[in-house]
């Protein structure tokens, strides 16, 4: 069993407000899926790692299709 990732060591981890954690969450914002145990958020790592890579998958996209833009 995987140990969960609380909201404190996930915006350690990003570099972000641990309020930052709980404002995005509230607001629908970008984040992890979220485990709600009670009233507490908790995160998976299995999910942190998928929701880092489609960032990374994302933005490199996104790089891809400017310098194929500005090649033509």
């Amino acid at each position: 069993m995987q140990q969960l990732i609380t909201p404190r060591a996930l915006a350690a981890f990003l570099g972000l407000a641990v309020q930052t954690i709980y404002n995005r969450h509230s607001a629908g914002g970008d984040l992890p899926a979220v485990v709600k145990l009670g009233n507490r958020l908790r995160f998976r790592p299995a999910d942190v790692d998928a929701w880092m890579d489609a960032k990374l998958h994302s933005r490199q996209s996104a790089r891809m299709t400017t310098e194929s833009s500005a090649d033509q």
